[in-house]
């Protein structure tokens, strides 16, 4: 096909034509070089055949006006070379997609991981949607941190149904661990060389309905870290109340705890889930 090619993108509010050149669209998408061969009939050799006149463009559906600018100023090489906006380079990553410009998707994809600040929901979307898997596990293992109610209907809906659900039922399941952990006192196991039975075990029994659950519990920023928790032991003096080879038999039983790496577990389990989904293409 000689000189240009006429296109439109249609939105609401107006209609956008474009006259382009074809050879440059066919070189690098395989969705244009498909579309740009197909033939036309008796018509294609008449002046109103599709794509040569303003009266009959091929219409690009689905496309919106101010991405396709920014995939045009990349395919013709307008761009500066200067760090793009985040906005230039999710247009070009997702048209590239849609019309199999395999230059422009891996050129979007490089720029963004280099691009900081990066909203992590964002990122998630875009791993979710474009099937960069690397992007998914680290961006909702950074959710994970943040409290449920922190989470804008913005955010959740960039994550996703699924991923919103294994991220608030495992939230909801860690909660209800760590309530029932702060009211249950571990046994202290007394050292045989302890000796101040009684006063180990009232220093302890204090420490743990003062000092241990109330950091399970806090509102803001609780500490349920099975390495958080055992550096908060260890840097407790409990006043004298606890002798050392007590306070060496705690430590070693907590560090043993499988309790104590409730949240760790749970947020393992989530992130396997989470990626399976997304081989499976569920979210």
């Amino acid at each position: 096909m000689d000189g240009t090619v006429t296109f439109l993108v249609p939105e609401p509010t107006r209609e956008t034509l474009y006259k382009l050149y074809p050879g440059l669209l066919a070189k690098h998408s395989a969705i244009f070089e498909t579309m740009l061969s197909l033939p036309q009939g008796q018509q294609a050799c008449q002046q109103n055949a599709e794509g040569r006149c303003d009266e009959n463009p091929i219409v690009l559906h689905g496309v919106v006006r101010w991405e396709f600018d920014h995939l045009l100023t990349f395919l013709f090489g307008w761009y500066s070379g200067e760090p793009q906006r985040q906005d230039f380079l999710i247009s070009v990553l997702k048209l590239s997609d849609f019309f199999q410009i395999d230059r422009g998707f891996q050129y979007a994809l490089a720029e963004l991981k280099r691009l900081s600040p990066f909203d992590v929901t964002l990122k998630l979307e875009l791993g979710r949607q474009f099937r960069i898997h690397e992007w998914v596990e680290p961006s909702f293992r950074a959710m994970m941190e943040r409290p449920v109610s922190s989470i804008s209907r913005l955010e959740a809906r960039r994550m996703g149904m699924e991923n919103f659900w294994i991220l608030a039922t495992t939230k909801a399941k860690v909660e209800e661990h760590y309530r029932a952990l702060a009211y249950t006192q571990p046994m202290l196991v007394q050292s045989p060389e302890c000796r101040t039975p009684l006063a180990c075990a009232a220093a302890w029994k204090e420490e743990w309905w003062n000092g241990i659950a109330r950091h399970f519990l806090h509102p803001e920023s609780p500490c349920r870290s099975h390495g958080g928790i055992l550096v908060l032991l260890q840097e407790t003096d409990f006043d004298g109340g606890i002798c050392a080879s007590c306070k060496a038999g705690i430590l070693s039983k907590l560090e043993s705890s499988v309790a104590l790496r409730y949240e760790e577990d749970m947020q393992d389990i989530a992130a396997v889930l989470v990626m399976e989904a997304q081989m499976d293409g569920r979210v």
